[in-house]
């Protein structure tokens, strides 16, 4: 019997424990059910707003009581009233504040005196109306007394109506006179009997909200009349046995004709079936057991018309995709010879379409371009050991040409950093844009379009519904063949592509021999790598000696390079020291290169895609960056565990995501600019 009471007092006990918990479960609910939370405050401001384009800013307050609700809105300091409608929508209205900072404050407060704060801060700006440039042919002008001259320039903005010049002619701080200019921006300034050295200072100022200054100045130098020429001499044939001898000629012209016997015809080579030893004329009749190729000499003027090339497509023109249309640039090349040396003259356009990148827009060019037909070695230059006795490549502008014309940079560009390991992502740059489109060309300062790297775009073109927007860097490394000349040097050797004959004669993608120091990136250019030799393929000067398809004998070549001997980046990526003999202005011939820097396009600032001035032509710094955060609504109250628990996990993955873009690099011919007015 005593059993049987424990066991009925255990049940009774164990079953007054149950219920005692489900009443606690349940009377939790109900309180979780009733609880009155403080007030939540929502709304997304942009920290930086155009001015006129946006009037008023947006927010939300919600409440379990919104009719209890005390709501508090000041706006740099003064209260507004009466904003919240019953839903508990908040417009501020922003039409009147002028351009600056701001700070916006709202407080909410329930009617159980539970407090909410949410507090922003943003900033007016104007519209972006960017530089206001004046591009000269030149800054100084020759003339002889009592003539006169023209001087012609363009002004360049991107809004010409908000646009005015004015011109004095000595005090830069006087600008009495207005100089007209037509829609395109072009002026001319005429004079006429010219007595004595004259300065003209010009003046562009553009901009609707912030003026944008450019002043140049203009020398006109004064020489005296040389004396007059003396009459050229009567030319024609001099010889009395010719058939048209000239008795009053003093100069023979070569234009003298006689009355000789026709040739004999026949076949007058004498590998050819049908030789004829009595041939003094081939008639074009010899027949071969097998029809030889023509071989084509090297360096021959015939040679050269095969290597230089601007295109052969069946659509000539080209597009530059910063610009809307079709923009129709020809890439335009001729050249001469005259024993020694060849000429190479072209407009500066590439035989592709192509990005003028940050620093639009890419224009025509006067460039000549003059190397020696057979190149001099340089004896105190050892390549394979280090640069020492060789001449350095320019670390600005151009260290070569391409065959199309197009000037060759070196990896230097815009603040100084390697711009090629710049804009593949090797360092993030904080000095300005570095971006590099098709062919990792783009456009400096005074329009002129250059190569960075690869330069091999210039022997590929579309297939099918391919664009050059398709062009790949990797379809000039994969193939299974020599590369084909992409450029010369300005001691007279050539530059081939990424791939070459090693030294077993086997074809194979060329290395550089240069690394990155230890702890470097390429940020400071140059100064960031050290040559190792036998790391790659390749001399200090990025060039080494073998023979090749269009040099059967061997000669000393360069190579572009995408990468060195341990599977980094390819610095030089084109040449680094000349092995050949320079001559005086080979540097710069085309404006590029040299020792007198080339200040066309700089002004007292620099920006995006311009870059800092080269050594000599002074400009400030550039820019720095603006700093962004966000305002975030933090109630007194904390919420739940579930609640609370998921708003950090939204944030971390909203980090997360931040920090993947933020590493990110995009490539160069993806990437979309903003568009530019349309050329011509």
């Amino acid at each position: 019997m005593s059993d049987d009471n424990g066991v009925g007092r255990s049940l009774f006990l164990a079953g007054l424990m149950i219920v005692s918990v489900m009443v606690g479960v349940l009377y939790f609910d109900i309180e979780q059910e009733g609880l009155n939370l403080a007030p939540e405050i929502e709304g997304d401001i942009p920290n930086s707003i155009t001015f006129g384009s946006l009037d008023s800013l947006h927010l939300s307050i919600t409440d379990e009581e919104m009719a209890g609700l005390t709501v508090t809105v000041t706006l740099n300091g003064d209260e507004i009233q009466d904003l919240i409608d019953a839903e508990g929508n908040l417009i501020i209205d922003i039409s009147g504040l002028e351009v600056g900072s701001h700070a916006l404050k709202v407080v909410a407060i329930d009617s159980l005196g539970q407090e909410s704060k949410w507090t922003t801060a943003f900033t007016i700006e104007y519209p972006d109306e960017g530089y206001t440039v004046i591009v000269v042919s030149t800054n100084e002008f020759t003339v002889e007394r009592g003539n006169g001259t023209v001087l012609p320039g363009v002004l360049v903005h991107q809004n010409m109506e908000t646009c005015e010049m004015d011109w004095s002619d000595g005090n830069i701080e006087q600008f009495s006179l207005s100089l007209p200019f037509d829609e395109e921006g072009r002026f001319e300034l005429s004079f006429s009997d010219i007595q004595e050295n004259m300065t003209i200072t010009i003046r562009g100022t553009c901009g609707t909200w912030i003026d944008s200054i450019e002043t140049e100045v203009l020398s006109i130098i004064v020489t005296e009349p040389g004396p007059e020429p003396e009459p050229e001499p009567v030319r024609g044939c001099t010889d009395s046995e010719a058939n048209n001898y000239d008795a009053e000629a003093e100069e023979d012209d070569g234009s003298c004709t006689y009355d000789e016997p026709d040739p004999v015809s026949g076949c007058t080579d004498p590998a050819a079936n049908n030789y004829d030893a009595e041939a003094e004329e081939d008639d074009g009749s010899c027949t071969y057991d097998e029809e030889p190729t023509p071989v084509v000499e090297t360096g021959s003027d015939e040679w050269w018309s095969q290597v230089l090339h601007c295109d052969d497509s069946d659509t000539p023109s080209v597009d530059d995709y910063n610009t809307t249309g079709h923009d129709g640039w020809l890439c335009s090349l001729s050249f001469e010879t005259n024993g020694t040396h060849i000429q190479i003259e072209s407009n500066g356009m590439p035989n592709h379409d192509f990005h003028s990148g940050p620093g639009c827009c890419a224009s025509q060019q006067d460039n000549a371009w003059v190397i020696p037909l057979e190149p001099t070695n340089q004896t105190e230059c050892s390549p394979i050991e280090s640069s020492e006795g060789c001449t350095m490549a320019p670390e600005r502008g151009a260290v070569a040409f391409a065959v199309n014309g197009v000037a060759i940079y070196g990896p230097e560009d815009g603040p100084g950093g390697d711009a090629v390991a710049g804009q593949e992502g090797a360092y993030e740059e904080d000095r300005q844009h570095i971006w590099m489109g098709i062919c990792h060309g783009h456009s400096g300062p005074g329009g002129e379009y250059h190569y960075h790297a690869d330069g091999n775009c210039m022997h590929w073109h579309p297939e099918g519904e391919q664009t050059w927007i398709d062009y790949s860097l990797e379809s000039s490394r994969s193939i299974s063949e020599h590369s084909p000349i992409v450029g010369f040097a300005f001691d007279g050797y050539p530059i081939y592509g990424f791939v070459g004959w090693d030294e077993e004669g086997e074809v194979a993608e060329m290395t550089s021999s240069y690394r990155l120091k230890e702890g470097e990136t390429g940020y400071n250019g140059i100064d960031d790598y050290e040559y190792v030799e036998g790391l790659g393929d390749l001399d200090s000067c990025n060039g080494h000696w073998g023979t090749t398809p269009d040099y059967p004998d061997g000669t000393y070549h360069y190579h572009t390079t995408w990468e060195n001997g341990e599977g980094g980046i390819g610095f030089p990526y084109f040449i680094n020291c000349y092995r050949g003999v320079m001559e005086a202005d080979n540097t710069a011939a085309g404006g590029g290169g040299g020792d007198d820097p080339d200040c066309s396009g700089y002004g007292e600032t620099w920006g995006p895609g311009i870059g800092p001035p080269p050594p000599g032509c002074g400009g400030g710094s550039g820019g720095g960056q603006q700093a962004s955060g966000e305002a975030v609504a933090i109630p007194n109250q904390s919420k739940p565990p579930i609640i609370g628990s998921a708003i950090l996990l939204v944030l971390a993955l909203r980090g997360f995501t931040r920090l993947a873009s933020g590493q990110a690099s995009p490539s160069p011919a993806g990437r979309v600019l903003e568009y530019r007015p349309t050329q011509g």
